[in-house]
């Protein structure tokens, strides 16, 4: 059995310094954000909110969709064949490749095509301007930049004296075409309550490294929450939420954002790779625990994070990757780690996708124990392909450019 706990610099110093007990949060992090950290359980779930903006009812309108952003959209979010439950029943929910924590999906794609002279390095013929996928419908469609200005939505940035949006979140859009990925809060809030916020970034995290392996070209990325991505897309803060519900949209935060490069293209295997995706069911963690030989023993660290998370069923796996910071961490090195641990978790996941050496389950909703707060877990099972005594793929660092 495998186990692996990433450790930022300051939990390793803390560790080797033997601290046992610290506060409930990072300092610096506002009591509502730090129950995060807490044992409080959820409560009972709230209406989520829809699984896709209506921005129709903005004033946008049907696209014709270039055939590689097609695939590359269709890539992130259409799988093979309907969710089933654990006991077998079929819903009405598509799969998705990209794994989301509780099948919430917060996840939203906006697409920005900058100055004609960028264009074409991107998206393809699509004309300068914002764009949103409709992810249930396959459908892309272009927003009215009319409309937009007349709801006083310009740059996303600070509202002015007119009760505009400013510019300071700088327009970006000169910059060539770029993927924005934002989260409708509540759709992770309605289940989650006040753990949701870390989750955000973590489904979030996972559908940008599900953009950089389908293309495999390297490209820059900026992460958020900030006035630029705000300026990029033209958005209100979702604070301000009657600036959307006037508008007959949820609220949406964008989180990053990648510059699609001048030539790129979605390779076909690690697409297949990708929508034939699935986590395993918490049952064959179960029944892994069951039938493992005694001698064999549990990953070690896998009780620690089954109290931390309260899911038993990660004593079953065969490998368990984790990344933790100290609770009282810094703000900055927490939305890092949860940045940094997202992004190399997915890397592996899709790497033991593509490989068929592991399946694995992505483990989110932890607590802090004893001083330390796991902000992620990956439960791995030996894949279709997996051989005996091999090792499951190499953790590879996540690139970090924030706004």
């Amino acid at each position: 059995m495998f186990s692996t706990d990433h450790l930022t610099g300051a939990t390793a110093r803390a560790a080797r310094e033997g601290r046992a007990h610290r506060p409930a949060g990072p300092s610096g992090l506002p009591p509502a954000l730090a129950r995060a950290f807490a044992a409080d359980p959820p409560g009972a779930a709230l209406p989520p909110g829809p699984r896709v903006n209506p921005w129709r009812s903005a004033g946008a309108v049907p696209a014709a969709m270039p055939e590689r952003l097609r695939e590359l959209l269709g890539g992130l979010w259409s799988g093979d064949g309907l969710h089933r439950l654990e006991d077998g029943t079929v819903t009405g929910v598509r799969r998705r490749p990209v794994p989301s924590a509780g099948g919430a999906y917060p996840v939203q794609t906006h697409v920005v095509v900058g100055a004609p002279g960028a264009r074409a390095g991107g998206a393809g013929p699509l004309d300068p301007g914002r764009y949103v996928y409709d992810h249930d419908q396959d459908t892309l469609l272009r927003r009215d930049d009319a409309a937009d200005r007349a709801s006083g939505w310009n740059g996303g940035g600070a509202r002015g004296a007119d009760g505009a949006d400013g510019a300071d979140g700088a327009d970006l859009r000169g910059a060539g075409t770029r993927l924005v990925l934002t989260v409708q809060p509540g759709r992770s809030y309605g289940r989650y309550r006040h753990r949701s916020w870390p989750l955000w970034i973590a489904d979030t995290a996972y559908a940008l490294a599900a953009v950089e392996f389908l293309i495999r070209e390297p490209a820059p990325v900026r992460l958020g929450p900030g006035a630029p991505l705000r300026g990029l897309l033209g958005v209100p803060r979702a604070a301000e939420h009657e600036r959307w519900t006037g508008r007959g949209l949820a609220p949406e935060i964008p989180l990053a954002t990648i510059e699609l490069p001048h030539t790129w293209a979605v390779d076909p295997a690690r697409r297949d790779a990708l929508a034939a995706r699935r986590s395993p069911a918490i049952s064959a963690f179960t029944a892994a625990a069951r039938s493992r030989p005694r001698a064999a023993g549990e990953p070690a660290g896998a009780r620690e994070a089954a109290e931390a998370c309260g899911q038993a069923w990660v004593l079953g796996a065969h490998r368990l990757e984790t990344w933790s910071v100290p609770a009282d961490a810094p703000v900055a090195a927490v939305a890092g780690a949860l940045w940094r641990a997202h992004r190399e978790a997915a890397h592996l996941c899709y790497s033991g996708a593509l490989s068929g050496s592991v399946r694995c389950r992505p483990v989110s909703g932890f607590r802090a124990v004893r001083g330390r707060w796991i902000v992620h877990a990956l439960a791995m099972l030996p894949g279709p392909l997996a051989e005996p005594g091999a090792s499951a793929p190499e953790t590879r660092p996540a690139e970090e450019t924030t706004s």
